[in-house]
């Protein structure tokens, strides 16, 4: 008698899990077995509680300010701009002379870091489908893809939903 035979004269409780395993992984790799799996996250997906829209909005716009800092990053290359040994001066003590458009843009430095450091937090397929996302809806259209992720939108979503608690951490979110 092998090995393989021997199995079926053991415990017969332990001999049904056995089948039941092999039969449920039959399954899993059956067409019929993916789409249950596909309708059963989304059906997962629909049973958690879900975002407000308005708290998709702002998460909407958090993600706008951080895309747009994290675009306009630049590296200093070159020559400094001023002599070194006019670095430390300041011309004004304090912020005496700032404009709105100041304060705004420190503001919105500040809120994308936040977010950003937030946005690191996830897993590398959530922000990709961040990034990716924020590509698409900077050139207005769905042109950019990343192989390795099948439904677009749904991981977009998912990621969404999971930044929501780390954006609430922060004090981005209410």
């Amino acid at each position: 008698m092998t090995a393989l035979e021997r199995w079926r004269y053991a415990d017969p409780e332990k001999v049904y899990e056995r089948i039941e395993q092999a039969e449920q992984k039959r399954q899993a790799r059956s067409p019929h077995g993916r789409a249950q799996r596909a309708r059963a996250g989304i059906e997962q997906l629909f049973s958690e509680e879900r975002m407000t829209p308005d708290e998709s909005d702002k998460i909407e716009q958090l993600l706008e300010t951080w895309y747009d800092y994290e675009t306009g990053y630049t590296p200093k290359l070159g020559a400094p701009r001023m002599s070194v040994s006019c670095r430390d001066f300041e011309p004004t003590a304090g912020d005496t002379h700032d404009t709105g458009s100041d304060r705004d843009e420190l503001l919105a430095r500040l809120t994308a870091e936040a977010v950003g450091a937030c946005i690191d937090e996830l897993p590398y397929l959530q922000r990709a489908a961040i990034s990716v996302h924020c590509r698409n809806k900077q050139a207005g259209m769905s042109i950019h893809r990343n192989p390795r992720i099948e439904d677009q939108h749904a991981a977009y979503q998912e990621a969404k939903a999971a930044l929501a608690p780390l954006l609430r951490r922060k004090g981005l979110l209410d």
